[in-house]
């Protein structure tokens, strides 16, 4: 959700209060507030969220004279007051209400309904695509008759103009013939009987005497970008030498059409190679180019146009490089069960563009996918299934490789920043931690892990097995409890029992062992046993083991670490029998 945004929460019963209260502290901000239609008109903004705890109908009732048009109306999710369904009521997409019910009837385990047909269809938003690309739209009226296409077909063709590069939405295709396109993605002038979406991707870079007007200033560009058959819509900004930026008619000029405006030093403008040499700006100011190099600084693209001499003003256009990058995150999903992701991992597995991650555990997270791209991979593909979340990032995509338990321990994080680093890549990326299996296993098992311990993988694949061994051997001598993960697989049946052998030779045979297997699924199963009576047949790859050491006890069914509260407040011990 985007964090500007302000949401308000209506209820008209205390057990509506008490709904819109749990959902404040879930979404992190909100305003409780009773229902009064007089408080509605001054909220009804659309950068402003607003939720109704009640029935639909009243909701239709009290909004229906303020409902105005798409884009203008705030976001609007009506939920009933026992949570069992949420319902995305407007603003599906533009205010992305679509999303934000998704995530909330999983918190709320309830039932979303979302009635927009692209979503029902699994088809991704094409208007939502738009907005988060900030194209400005120069027929709007073809948007409906192009969303309704989608929707019917499930395809569209897309023409991008020369130089453009933009990751394209599932299900849509690129077409060199601007004939035969449905949506034109384009910096200049066409013909508007197709969908014409518009980029800011242009940089106008200038030289001028200081005696133009902004009349002067808006009528040369206009004249300008007219003559050249480029979009004024696709100006993105204005450069020049810094020592100009303050002009007043520029700065107004700018103002008024929303450009940003950026000026450049004589050292930086000098180093920049240009095609064209001015004699009178060398004279004057020491530099070859003005209007060239600023234009070229700026958009940190290409030169499309070279410098146009006006009275008193000089014009470069220069094409911004193409940046848009998405964000990766590194998920970690839990030990399986979905009530164990945290709240953070589900508002981004429920939001995100593309996921990718072992078949598995895509598995896991089935129920959450909705419109999601989806790349699914087999054992040992770690590498393969990094890149691939990489390169979709990278293509403009918010993508999330899913990792299970936690993504630091044992996990894909340090995979996904080695390779990052490794190709000298800039790439937004954001590691969200899990609950990791020795966090689960731990609460089954009681508490082994209270005090200090150690956690080792007995996985050969990377790391070789003479380190394994030594690092076990340490561990053991040392006698901390030991964690161990990967214990077993098909592929690997002889590593346990070598490392059951080494404990044995380094603890006593009655060391306590707790075997947790599939936590938290469907087929869990925890035994807790000892060294001597190991039961290696019942191990295998969904299992996670506890060795224990000499402070480790069996109190009814549960192991404990000992952390020395009874030697330290041994008279704090006794809970009075008055409450037994």
């Amino acid at each position: 959700m985007d964090k500007d945004k302000k949401v308000f929460l209506f209820y008209i019963s205390e057990r509506g209060k008490t709904l819109a209260e749990s959902l404040k502290s879930f979404l992190g901000k909100g305003e409780i507030l009773r229902l009064k239609e007089a408080e509605l008109s001054s909220l009804w903004k659309e950068n402003h969220l607003l939720i109704f705890v009640m029935a639909l109908g009243i909701v239709v009732r009290v909004c229906k004279e303020f409902i105005q048009e798409k884009g203008k109306d705030p976001g609007i999710i009506v939920i009933d007051e026992l949570g069992k369904n949420v319902i995305s009521f407007l603003g599906g997409h533009y205010a992305e209400v679509n999303k934000l019910t998704l995530e909330i009837s999983t918190y709320l385990s309830s039932h979303p309904v979302i009635t927009t047909t692209s979503d029902n269809l699994g088809l991704p938003p094409l208007d939502l695509w738009i907005k988060k690309l900030r194209f400005f739209i120069k027929n709007e009226e073809k948007l409906y008759e192009v969303m309704t296409k989608f929707n019917e077909k499930g395809k569209l063709l897309i023409y991008l103009e020369e130089f453009l590069e933009y990751g394209l939405p599932l299900g849509c295709e690129r077409t060199s013939d601007p004939s035969l396109a449905d949506i034109i993605i384009t910096y200049r002038e066409r013909d508007e009987k197709k969908l014409t979406l518009i980029p800011k991707v242009l940089w106008a870079g200038i030289g001028f005497h200081e005696i133009l007007t902004e009349e002067d200033l808006e009528k040369i560009f206009l004249e300008h970008f007219k003559t050249l058959g480029l979009s004024f819509y696709a100006l993105k900004g204005v450069a020049t030498i810094d020592k100009k930026m303050n002009f007043l008619p520029l700065k107004n000029f700018t103002l008024k059409f929303n450009l940003d405006l950026r000026g450049f030093g004589r050292k930086a403008l000098s180093q920049v190679q240009t095609l064209s040499y001015s004699e009178k700006v060398m004279e004057n100011i020491g530099i070859p180019s003005v209007s060239e190099a600023s234009a070229l600084l700026a958009s940190q693209g290409k030169l499309l146009y070279l410098k146009q001499k006006y009275s008193n003003l000089t014009i470069a256009i220069a094409l911004e490089s193409f940046k848009k990058r998405g964000k990766l995150y590194i998920v970690g999903i839990g030990p399986g069960a979905l009530e164990y992701l945290t709240i953070k991992a589900l508002r981004i597995l429920t939001q995100i563009e593309a996921i990718v991650g072992y078949k598995s555990y895509i598995k896991l997270i089935r129920p959450l996918i909705k419109n999601q791209e989806i790349y699914e991979f087999g054992m040992t593909q770690e590498i393969d299934r990094a890149q691939k979340a990489i390169e979709l990032a990278l293509s403009g995509k918010d993508t999330a490789l899913i990792s299970g338990g936690d993504p630091g321990i044992y996990g894909m994080a340090s995979l996904v920043i080695e390779l990052l680093y490794r190709n000298n890549l800039s790439l937004e990326f954001e590691i969200v931690p899990g609950i990791s299996a020795l966090n689960i296993g731990n609460a089954l098992l009681g508490s082994p892990l209270a005090n200090d311990f150690a956690v080792l993988s007995l996985s050969d694949r990377l790391t070789p097995w003479e380190t394994i061994e030594t690092r076990l051997r340490l561990l053991a001598e040392g006698d901390f409890p030991i964690v161990i993960y990967n214990p077993r697989s098909q592929g690997r049946k002889t590593q346990l029992s070598r490392a059951l052998q080494i404990l044995r030779e380094k603890k006593a045979p009655d060391t306590l062992v707790g075997i947790i297997n599939a936590a938290t699924r469907e087929n869990e199963e925890i035994i807790i046993t000892n060294l001597l009576n190991f039961p290696e047949e019942k191990v295998g790859m969904e299992s996670l083991i506890i060795i224990g050491e000499k402070g480790i006890k069996l109190l009814g069914r549960y192991l404990i670490a000992e952390r020395g509260y009874e030697r330290k407040y041994e008279g704090k011990f006794k809970i009075s029998p008055s409450y037994f």
